[in-house]
């Protein structure tokens, strides 16, 4: 990193993608740092937690209350309301006291192998979300630059219908959704999909990536499913809400997240797209559990113009791959 005074600023929009270009440089050292103190502080909770059935007069008590323990700040971590974090740590503490009194004569040092066990699970914790922070800065970062990137005007490509336009466009624009449509039994138009609730629902183009083997098992490629509806005009917020319950029913029922919601409207020059409309776009997003992962999508209006242009709201794009510091040569992860 070049010495510098921090203080001077020539061009604050120029600054501001410098200074992120630097961050985004330096992500990988930083994100190595953090796997390495995961490993550590993990290999100090496994000894730390030998060392307490060992040591404990009550071995089994304490491999129990141990487990409990683990298994409450584990918990702790998944639960976002402030009351229900409150309950399961008061819990966890009854719990640590309980195994400091399977300790007997030792007492004192089971106060300090179970804080040692607290505050190493605390780090793990603040890790995570650390983790979770540059990974979201980075991936964040490479769309923005993305966007700058790529050619402000998107013309509509020739296609008998506004559907094979549009995924004539997205061929042209995204390698994923190209390698997912070169595959004929990937693409239907249209489809009919059941939902989970067991209600139907068509769709003017639907697009599937098949999840890998070990997908039921958190491990490799989830799958993907793009979905495609179009609007004789330009969709309101209850058209828009009840593409969501369609998309959120559906992907409950396949087990594979939603990769892009298009809502597709032909425009005529003579109509504008409601306040709602943008305003449901730009704050609400598809979400669905999928096994047992959470995922979000943002629902994307795409507009096809008169004069033979798209318009999209909010413009989605694939992220660039990370791109190594300057004057200096990729190092393994």
């Amino acid at each position: 990193m070049q010495a510098r005074d921090v203080r001077a600023i020539e061009n604050p929009l120029t600054a501001i993608f410098d200074l992120a270009e630097e961050v985004e440089a330096q992500t990988p050292k930083i994100q190595r740092l953090l796997r390495y103190t995961v490993w550590f502080v993990s290999g100090w909770l496994l000894l730390g937690f030998l060392l307490i059935v060992i040591v404990s007069a009550m071995p089994l008590f304490a491999f129990l209350f141990t487990v409990l323990l683990f298994g409450l700040l584990m918990l702790r971590g998944q639960v976002r309301s402030t009351t229900g974090e409150g309950l399961v740590l008061a819990a966890a503490i009854l719990v640590g006291v309980l195994v400091i009194l399977t300790f007997g004569a030792a007492f004192f040092l089971g106060i300090v192998l179970v804080a040692l066990f607290f505050l190493g699970m605390t780090i793990l914790d603040l890790v995570e979300d650390a983790r979770a922070l540059f990974t979201y800065h980075a991936l964040r970062y490479r769309v923005i630059r993305a966007v700058r990137d790529a050619d402000p005007i998107v013309h509509v490509p020739q296609g008998a219908t506004p559907v094979a336009r549009l995924l004539a466009s997205l061929k042209e624009r995204n390698a994923t959704i190209a390698e997912m449509v070169a595959h004929p039994q990937a693409l239907r138009m249209p489809a009919i999909l059941t939902g989970k609730s067991g209600v139907a629902y068509e769709f003017d183009a639907f697009v599937t990536w098949p999840a890998g083997t070990l997908a039921p098992f958190g491990i490799g490629p989830r799958g993907a499913a793009v979905y495609v509806k179009a609007f004789p005009h330009a969709p309101t917020r209850a058209d828009l809400e009840a593409l969501r319950r369609a998309v959120e029913d559906v992907s409950l029922a396949l087990r594979m997240p939603p990769t892009r919601v298009i809502a597709l409207w032909k425009s005529d020059g003579t109509h504008d797209v409601p306040e709602e409309t943008y305003t449901f776009l730009t704050t609400e997003v598809v979400g669905a559990v999928v096994r047992g992962r959470k995922v979000a999508c943002s629902m994307e209006l795409v507009t096809e113009m008169p004069d033979g242009t798209y318009d999209f709201i909010p413009l989605i794009v694939e992220a660039l791959p990370a791109m190594p510091a300057v004057g200096a040569s990729p190092r393994p992860a």
